[in-house]
């Protein structure tokens, strides 16, 4: 690959949009994502509505990313409609597959086998989590029922995923992380922070602009923190988190990105009086997974 991958997210539910659970796989794709080399670039939550979701999803696919990740809807009930609305905005019939069936099965002998349920679910529901748009792929979920679908109906490749995060979580490493790694070769991200005593987040206003400005290729940003805490040091209330980060297609072109802006910064900040505490540095190796 010549270019950094460019990734979208949509997120499924009305209990997300209703704030009955506070959704973690948005921020589940886009930190693993994000480690693994890919560039997020936008990320959209919808209710559990077909034609908003197809919406969503025509809106999503128009802007061309290299990936769209979808989350939820995946289920045996009827509020669990993400597969249709994916086959009503991609013009494909919805089609009961072989080997989403097999997928579906072999799920449940793995529970039954554990004693995690007494018995297989009813059929016309095991059927449903079997139908898929027409040119979709099964991927076997490890933890739940509910496979998983990979289909590239043109130049992106759509990935459906389900609404549990343990699921998701389970599927995005084993089997969604290494796929697209396979297809879009090495890529790498490195982040660091220089961690500096600074009362007001303002006096660094400048300073930032001026990094920013000269390493562009790298996100610089200061992160807020709460006015002082009763109860809590001055130390502590006044240690301020700069964040430095950059995508690149080299692990040691990233993190060399990463080591140069930072000691800028570090610099910066001496000339300005503001007393750096200390320098974190993490890279991330797009072929070490956690299963």
């Amino acid at each position: 690959m010549s270019a950094i991958a460019r990734v979208a997210l949509l997120a499924i539910g009305n209990e997300l949009l209703n704030g009955e659970v506070q959704d973690c796989n948005l921020h589940t794709l886009a930190r693993r994502l994000t480690q693994q080399g890919f560039r997020v670039e936008q990320a959209a939550m919808v209710r559990d509505d077909p034609p908003a979701i197809a919406a969503s999803l025509r809106a999503l696919l128009a802007t061309r990313p290299d990936v769209l990740l979808v989350s939820g809807g995946l289920g045996p009930t009827a509020d669990d409609c993400t597969l249709s609305a994916v086959a009503a905005a991609l013009g494909r019939p919805l089609l009961e597959t072989p080997a989403a069936r097999q997928a579906v099965e072999s799920a449940y002998d793995r529970l039954l086998a554990a004693g995690y349920v007494p018995q297989r679910g009813p059929e016309e529901a095991r059927r449903k989590m079997s139908r898929l748009p027409e040119g979709a792929l099964p991927l076997f979920n490890p933890v739940g029922v509910a496979p998983g679908v990979w289909l590239e109906p043109g130049e992106t490749i759509l990935i459906c995923l389900p609404g549990v995060p343990a699921e998701l979580a389970a599927l995005l490493e084993r089997t969604v992380i290494p796929r697209l790694s396979a297809r879009f070769g090495r890529q790498a991200w490195a982040e660091g922070a220089l961690v500096v005593q600074c009362e007001d987040e303002a006096d660094l206003a400048g300073i930032l602009r001026e990094v920013a400005a000269r390493y562009p290729e790298v996100y610089v940003k200061s992160l807020a923190q709460p006015f002082p805490v009763t109860g809590v040091s001055s130390a502590e209330n006044a240690a301020l988190r700069i964040l430095a980060a950059a995508h690149a297609l080299d692990v040691t072109a990233a993190q060399a990105q990463v080591e140069e802006t930072l000691r800028t910064l570090e610099s910066a900040c001496a000339d300005a009086g503001i007393l750096v505490l200390r320098r974190e540095i993490q890279t991330s190796f797009p072929d070490s997974y956690s299963v």
